[in-house]
């Protein structure tokens, strides 16, 4: 491909010019294949744009990986991220893209939380696909722990992710934990089929740099110079689009606070001055300080600026400012985060096209914050104010302001005269801000000579302290690869520390609040109903906050201090969800005085209507509701668990919960929860029924399914008079379907021949051959009369069912799994007269076997029930046991991430051809993920 052929795509995918270093980093790198691990260029330079690099080099080189994981440790950013990715692969498809993807773009799925995850880059394994996550989520799905999905995903999603993927941690500065944890997992993998790719970017590197990392060519000299100027297209006018970033007017001036009470002061005064000042260009001030009670009350001092006294003729008056600032911290609310980038501004600060001179910018407009927006946020402030930070942070800092290069940014740095340097970040502060100068050129091009005058250890000494890190080991891989144990297993650690370190940083709890609190507060039983709720119908990002433990405890203690509130706050009980889902009940008053518990970082589940979050959506005590003024008045509901755009798919109706209720005269009536969602809005429903069957039967006429029924008031005879009915959308837009034992086999052998042609394997591959034996018999099972029974089958002409649109009550099966019996009926064809001959190539007949066993995510290593009325005790124990030795021979042979690839040949197959792809498993119905 010719650089004009690589322009011309990269313009058709992004609407623009690409910049030299990224044509340098096509032609140099990509194609070639050779990636760079490394990417260190300074902040502003389009480093996202490696997205569209990935895409055009997959048209020329195969041997890039399909799918490409983008991972930063910032959740608005990877919201940002997924915007661009949308943008590049939903352009109007030009002839090139239609032709290489073949109709089909890659697809595109979000690991973090303002979508649940879509799974479109699980389903096909041959499909390009770009998963973008933050690095909890993507580290946990490699080792086979991920957060957001049961045991029996696990192993589908860290196949996919460790094989065949190419890897970008943005920022990786951040993330030194995570980024050791890659390159360990890029070690195990030597020569183990399609070993994972890593790409480490920052703009503030401070690795070491050899010749295979890729950096800006700054030397005139060098024939790939990247400064060198352009001429436009269209006008024929030079132009680089590098230069004027990298030499964007930027200058630092420093100012002391006689103390940390005044830092604040200084803060809020400084960048009202920079606002207020005429002789300035531009009016979008930004305020990084390091602390969110920081945040907040700079952001109250500029809105009470010049604030008038209340009078009779003006009782709730208003400073200038008041309508013109936004905060934020990492400690808000997803839901409020999520929002936040919506604000009018804050889109002031995101349009990075506006010119400092524009009339329309000399309105002021503020945005205090803390680190959330300091990385990888398109961020483009005129002039900045800040307190101290460590370099790696003030270079971030600085990459906010004036990014485009249109200005001349102003940059306060506001310092304490005599700082405490207690901790370890204490004293990387006091240490970086020693090194600024008062007028000091802080451009990105001065930053980059500045940062290269540095030693390495000044700038490990001025940097932010890294947590201690633990290694990957083999054994740990073992135990986490055993997915189908879910017990807690000695030797098998929760993965935290792998993924961001062991921090001498307090414990973390996680808030939402929910209106099943409030239905289970005088049930006995709480504890179980409470652990089955949360387990099906999960806390999402959205509805929560993630902040120190030790906030946490300030907060409950100044619940139990108000005095305005009502009465028995301090009694209401709240929940704890520790864990593998167990549940703990306590106290506001309980948890203040011993919040020991809090230190297991757990989820603190308050009650809908308790309150405590502000308009911003952070913590905050004199955000509970008050004395109400008549003891009716409704209280705000803060459940927003069942939000609208939080579904797997866009055009999916959200989740819903609801209660049925059985009245005086025997019907029953559908209510939703206090709070909660009014049902006629979203449900055709009846006022009231007949019979609960009545109601059932039209709420599965609706495009959710139940996910679950959870009693809350029982009669005398024990039967349920009031329940919470708990739904959730369909994961397609198709009903599910029956299907024949036989056509669903069919249908499965045919998209696994489309499979094993997309991945070109040979005739002769042992891989090739298991999947389609594996795909011809996985099902076999299906045939016990146990099984049929459960989906009503047979059907009328005798013919066994395979995929049912109904299904008995999974305990009816009493453990029965029909990959088991598949097993079973393979390995002793004798006993039920079955066709079935096993492959004569060993390697292909291990393999095969351990497809069929765990393309439902059992048999790594065991199933919990080995039993089939079928055969006797000793021929399902026999076969359990291989099935244990089989996955640790296979394992020892192709690797913990190969495996769970190969797996997935059949696991996707089978989801592929079903008529509902997610509803694959109808044995279990504890699957809970979502």
């Amino acid at each position: 491909m010719t650089d004009a052929e690589f322009r011309s795509r990269f313009k058709e995918l992004t609407g623009h010019e690409p910049l030299r270093w990224q044509r340098r980093l096509f032609r140099e790198y990509f194609v070639s294949g050779q990636l760079p691990p490394v990417i260190d260029l300074p902040t502003g330079l389009g480093k996202t744009m490696v997205i569209a690099i990935w895409l055009i080099a997959r048209e020329l080189n195969k041997a890039i990986p399909r799918r490409l994981i983008y991972v930063v440790d910032r959740r608005t950013v990877v919201d940002q991220a997924t915007d661009i990715a949308v943008r590049l692969v939903m352009r109007p498809i030009t002839k090139w893209m239609h032709d290489h993807f073949r109709g089909q773009p890659p697809t595109i799925s979000t690991l973090r939380g303002q979508l649940a995850d879509n799974r479109e880059w699980s389903r096909d394994p041959t499909r390009p696909a770009i998963i973008i996550g933050t690095v909890d989520l993507i580290g946990s799905a490699l080792l086979f722990s991920s957060y957001r999905s049961s045991y029996k995903r696990r192993p589908l999603e860290a196949g996919l992710l460790g094989q065949d993927s190419l890897l970008v941690l943005d920022e990786a500065h951040l993330s030194k934990p995570f980024e050791k944890l890659v390159k360990s997992i890029v070690h195990f993998q030597r020569d183990q089929g399609s070993p994972l790719k890593v790409i480490r970017m920052s703009a503030t590197s401070g690795d070491s740099i050899d010749d295979s990392n890729f950096q800006l060519d700054t030397d005139p000299s060098s024939p790939t110079y990247d400064l060198q100027p352009d001429p436009d297209p269209n006008t024929g006018e030079e132009r680089n689009q590098i230069v004027t970033r990298f030499n964007a007017q930027k200058r630092l001036t420093i100012e002391t606070a006689d103390d940390a009470k005044k830092l604040n002061d200084a803060l809020c005064n400084h960048a009202i001055a920079l606002a207020t000042n005429d002789s300035l260009r531009g009016k979008r001030i930004v305020v990084f300080v390091r602390s969110p009670e920081n945040a907040k009350s700079i952001a109250r001092s500029i809105c009470d600026h010049d604030k008038p006294s209340k009078s009779k003729s003006n009782p709730d008056p208003k400073g200038p400012f008041a309508d013109s600032v936004e905060v934020l911290t990492g400690t808000m609310r997803g839901l409020e985060r999520d929002e936040f980038v919506e604000k009018q501004n804050v889109r002031r600060f995101l349009d990075g096209n506006i010119d400092p001179a524009d009339q329309a910018n000399q309105q002021p407009v503020f945005l205090v914050s803390t680190s959330a927006g300091e990385v990888g946020f398109d961020l483009n402030a005129d002039h900045m104010v800040c307190d101290a930070a460590p370099l790696d942070s003030m270079i971030q800092r600085l990459g906010r302001v004036n990014r485009r290069g249109q200005g001349d940014a102003m940059v306060r740095l506001i310092l304490e005269k005599e700082p405490a340097g207690k901790s370890d970040m204490d004293k990387a502060c006091i240490v970086a801000s020693k090194l600024f100068v008062n007028g000091m050129d802080v451009s990105p091009k001065a930053i980059t000579e500045f940062k290269s005058n540095l030693s390495a250890d000044e700038l490990k000494s001025a940097s932010t302290p890294e947590p201690t890190m633990v290694e990957l080991t083999d054994i740990l891989l073992d135990a986490w690869s055993m997915t189908s144990i879910t017990d807690r297993m000695p030797g098998r650690p929760e993965v935290g520390p792998w993924l961001r370190g062991i921090a001498d940083d307090l414990p973390q709890t996680t808030i939402a609040w929910r209106a099943e609190m409030e239905l289970f507060k005088h049930d006995s039983n709480s504890q179980n109903a409470l652990k089955a709720i949360f387990t099906k119908h999960h806390i999402r990002p959205h509805e929560s906050i993630t902040t120190n433990s030790y906030h946490v405890v300030e907060f409950l203690k100044q619940v139990c201090k108000l005095r305005d509130r009502p009465s028995d706050l301090p009694n209401t009980e709240v929940a704890l969800r520790l864990s593998r889902g167990k549940i703990v009940l306590r106290t506001i008053r309980e948890l203040a005085e011993e919040p020991g518990i809090l230190n297991a970082e757990p989820t603190l589940i308050l009650p809908a209507t308790f309150g405590g979050l502000d308009a911003a959506g952070m913590l905050d005590a004199e955000a509970i509701p008050k004395l109400a003024v008549a003891d009716d008045s409704p209280r705000k509901s803060l459940d927003v668990a069942d939000h609208s755009r939080y579904e797997q798919r866009d055009d999916a109706s959200p989740r819903l919960r609801l209660i049925i209720r059985r009245t005086e005269d025997g019907t029953w009536v559908p209510e939703c929860l206090p709070g909660g969602v009014v049902i006629s809005e979203r449900l055709q429903l009846q006022p009231a029924y007949p019979t609960s069957t009545a109601l059932f039967a039209d709420l599965r006429k609706t495009d959710l399914r139940i996910r679950l029924v959870q009693p809350i008031e029982l009669n005398d005879e024990g039967d349920a008079v009031r329940s919470l009915v708990m739904l959730t959308p369909l994961s397609n837009r198709n009903k599910p379907e029956d299907q024949s034992l036989a056509g669903h086999v069919g249908a499965v052998v045919d998209e696994a021949k489309g499979i094993v042609s997309a991945l070109g394997l040979a005739q002769d591959d042992p891989v090739r051959n298991a999947l389609l034996f594996a795909a011809r018999w996985h099902d076999e099972g299906k045939k016990a009369g146990i099984w049929q029974r459960f989906v009503y089958g047979p059907d009328a002409a005798g013919e066994y069912k395979g995929k049912s649109s109904r299904s008995r009550d999974p305990k009816s099966l009493l453990g029965y799994r029909h990959e088991f019996g598949s097993l079973l009926r393979i390995h002793l064809p004798e006993r039920l007269k079955t066709d079935c001959s096993l492959p004569s190539d060993p390697e292909t007949r291990e393999l095969a076997l351990h497809l069929i066993a765990t393309h439902h995510g059992f048999g790594r290593p065991h199933f919990a029930s080995s039993f089939d009325r079928d055969f006797n005790t000793e021929q399902c124990q026999g076969i359990h046991a291989e099935v244990i030795r089989r996955f640790a021979r296979l394992q020892r042979k192709y690797g913990w991430w190969r495996l769970a690839w190969l797996e997935n040949l059949l696991r996707c197959a089978d989801a592929l051809a079903s008529a509902d792809p997610e509803s694959d498993d109808m044995e279990d119905s504890a699957g809970g993920d979502e």
